[in-house]
């Protein structure tokens, strides 16, 4: 770390050797003229009265000639150091602006704040490292949440967004390159109250080295990091990341699940949605023949999902794809009614719009809805600055990439209990997802709910008194699940509380929808 005050003497060196020589030499001068006292009797000024003169009339304040009147030659002197002094000064002065406007010195001051506010920080914290659209929307919910967090990203202009956003902490950010172990390290990753690492910068790269330095730092935080692909996200796994994210393969597992296993589908949207927010609408994917306009791994995610549903596909895109059927595949932008008809359009019940560039998809999607009004339309939002226009286009259903890696992510960082949990769901027939869903609906207003765990351990005081110091009865499952009141024996108040327990692990086991009667035992979760 650099030390901003020696950095400062440094650059300032020549201004302040040149202040010293002038009030040095003003001194010895005015030491070694000979004055006159009031008696008319000469006398020669010490150097603490002359250092005391020249500290006040070097700045052209002026308290006047002590401690006696001067001689003609002592007023020529201190006229010759005024100007040497006003000359000095402004060399300095001129210096230190110029030094505030370097960059490199504004980056070691920034630096310096960076490392201070984090060494500062006494609540619990995430280290977030990217601050795309996804690091933007995570710091958001975080910051709703009360939940403090560090930023951290290679592009200068998108950390200055985080001193322009209007969170409620002030956030240390620092723009550097994350796949430095020892900035990591001084970004928070090494201290204890760091309670997990998101890598999820543009380059997977990053955030494979953002993984390797979480294990062999903190082998036991959270670590939640985004890949692009298998071989990368098999290689965080073998580091022991907590929560790898392929937006991609993601993707494709909703299609599939939306495509066969619709009520299950919905489920996990709403447990993985924004708290809060209005409980989504039920996606059901019709069948029969879809068009998919962009063949990007976005688009062969869904075309995988769609082709192991039986439903016809039929592909257009700029780029030649030689593994796919002559008859099945066109060679084109898409955007044009010529080719969109070429691929079926005019009978085809869905379309995928997946291009990487939201122009491409909207003028895709406008001139299929032209030609096809019935279509059920999926669009692929890859700028979440664009959701003017396709709120204006209205399809059916938008993924939008940052959304997709965010609501994952956060239900990592919420929960690992609540991540284990939506990965049983699938295990699940549809009734029970159902009936589920109607339960949340009814319980919290249409509303996507809180969700959060409880640990009966040594950390949770309620827990130690409720085995050791009351064992007697035993402790349920409703007593977390009603709120009760008591003045002495005397029961004032017993209401059931509106929340379900959706998951109880006990000794390594999980059991969905608990019974309310269920017994717990110490380390229960």
């Amino acid at each position: 770390m650099p030390n901003i005050f020696f950095l400062m003497l440094r650059r300032l060196r020549t201004p302040i050797i040149t202040l010293i020589l002038i009030y040095a030499i003003s001194v010895m001068g005015l030491v070694m003229i000979p004055g006159v006292d009031d008696q008319g009797q000469p006398y020669r000024m010490d150097f603490f009265h002359a250092f005391y003169f020249i500290s006040y009339t070097a700045t052209t304040i002026g308290f006047g000639e002590i401690p006696y009147p001067f001689t003609n030659a002592q007023r020529m002197w201190v006229l010759a150091c005024i100007y040497l002094a006003v000359i000095g000064w402004t060399y300095a002065l001129g210096s230190i602006f110029a030094l505030s406007r370097d960059q490199a010195f504004a980056k070691a001051m920034q630096y310096t704040r960076f490392v201070n506010k984090v060494k500062r920080m006494s609540e619990p914290f995430y280290l977030i490292c990217g601050y795309g659209q996804t690091g933007r929307l995570l710091c958001q919910v975080l910051d709703e949440q009360n939940i403090r967090f560090v930023v951290m990203d290679l592009r200068e202009e998108r950390i200055n967004e985080v001193a322009l956003a209007n969170y409620h902490f002030d956030a240390p950010y620092h723009a550097g390159d994350a796949s430095n172990p020892e900035l990591l390290k001084i970004a928070g990753l090494a201290q204890s109250r760091c309670i997990g690492v998101l890598g999820i910068t543009g380059d997977e790269n990053t955030n494979l080295a953002i993984a390797i330095t979480s294990y062999v730092l903190r082998p036991e935080l959270l670590s939640i990091c985004r890949s692009k692909n298998q071989a990368v996200s098999d290689n965080m796994a073998s580091f022991g990341t907590n929560k790898i994210i392929n937006m991609f393969e993601a993707v494709g597992q909703q299609f599939r699940l939306a495509l066969h296993e619709p009520a299950i589908s919905h489920l996990k949207m709403i447990l993985s949605d924004f708290t809060g927010n209005p409980i989504p609408d039920n996606i059901i994917l019709p069948k029969g023949h879809w068009v998919i306009v962009g063949y990007g791994r976005f688009g062969r995610s869904v075309h995988a999902a769609l082709a192991r549903s039986g439903t016809t596909v039929h592909i257009i895109d700029p780029e030649p794809q030689p593994h796919l059927p002559a008859e099945l595949f066109h060679l084109s932008l898409g955007v044009d009614a010529a080719s969109l008809k070429a691929a079926g359009i005019e009978h085809a019940v869905g379309l995928l719009v997946s291009h990487d560039h939201d122009a491409n998809n909207l003028s895709a999607l406008a001139t299929a809805r032209t030609i096809n009004p019935k279509l059920f339309i999926v669009a692929r939002q890859n700028l979440a600055t664009n959701h003017l226009l396709f709120e204006a286009f209205k399809p059916d259903f938008t993924s939008i990439r940052s959304e997709v890696v965010a609501h994952e992510a956060l239900r990592a960082m919420a929960s690992p209990l609540l991540s284990s949990f939506v990965n049983q769901i699938e295990q699940q027939d549809a009734a029970w997802a159902q009936a589920l869903t109607e339960r949340i609906r009814h319980l919290c207003d249409q509303q996507v709910p809180e969700n959060w765990t409880i640990t009966l351990d040594a950390n949770n005081i309620s827990a130690v008194h409720a085995f050791l110091a009351r064992p007697y009865p035993a402790l349920q499952l409703v007593h977390f699940q009603r709120n009760v009141l008591k003045l002495g024996d005397i029961l004032e108040e017993d209401q059931a509380l509106r929340c379900i327990a959706l998951m109880h692990r006990h000794a390594g086991e999980d059991v969905l929808l608990p019974d309310k009667e269920r017994a717990l035992n110490f380390g229960d979760e």
